[in-house]
């Protein structure tokens, strides 16, 4: 057995190849630290679609609500509103059936007739405005399906039995289950006095202001040649 001791001889090999130089990594700036988390936020809806025709400055940004379903406008009362009306006018009304018999009023015919509504409880209207007999109601009666309104100037008596100057509006009305004739009085005594007082004031002073005097005319007349 034999053993060798020094160094071994390595067979020649090709040289190593050429190693490309290492890229180093780029410098970056440390990375800052992370932000803290913001509290959960719940999203908001989205906007509604804006429309071409209108600006977006006039649309809405939220969405628009929904009606309210469970709000009901109370109706009035019809009877009510009947009365309001009838009291709030400044003339006396009366309410006429078919037969010229008064049934209902409002609360003016008590200043102006001195009457109250009991009273007047089918009373004849010819106890109220003189000369309205049923002829002539009937008469008004024809005339009113052709023309809306009438009005005319009447004597009207007070529960005193006095008189005064009243101008009456008459109209056709389907009120009760037939048709109602709606009588409106005013007294117009001081309206007709204070007309009657300008007229006599203009009459005198028309009276005292004495006639102009004649103008004398002169009038150019040509003399014949002698």
């Amino acid at each position: 057995m034999k053993f060798w001791f020094g160094k071994k001889e390595e067979p020649e090999s090709a040289p190593p190849a050429a190693v490309p130089p290492r890229a180093e990594p780029p410098v970056t700036a440390p990375a800052a630290a992370p932000a803290p988390a913001a509290p959960a936020v719940a999203p908001h809806p989205a906007p509604p679609p804006l429309q071409p025709d209108v600006p977006n400055a006039e649309r809405p940004v939220s969405p628009p609500l929904e009606p309210a379903t469970t709000l009901i406008r109370p109706q009035p009362n019809q009877k009510v509103l009947y009365y309001q009306l009838m009291n709030g006018l400044y003339d006396a009304v009366l309410i006429l059936d078919q037969n010229g018999h008064i049934v209902d009023c409002n609360t003016r015919v008590t200043p102006v007739l001195a009457y109250n509504r009991d009273e007047m409880w089918d009373m004849p209207v010819a106890d109220v405005i003189k000369g309205i007999g049923p002829q002539i109601f009937q008469q008004m009666k024809d005339a009113l399906y052709n023309n809306h309104q009438v009005l005319i100037n009447a004597k009207c008596t007070r529960k005193d039995g006095t008189t005064f100057q009243g101008e009456v509006g008459v109209c056709l009305m389907h009120l009760t289950r037939g048709e109602n004739l709606v009588f409106t009085i005013r007294n117009v005594e001081k309206r007709m006095a204070e007309a009657m007082r300008k007229a006599r004031e203009q009459l005198q002073g028309t009276q005292s202001t004495p006639p102009p005097a004649p103008r004398a005319v002169l009038k150019a007349v040509s003399h014949p040649a002698k």
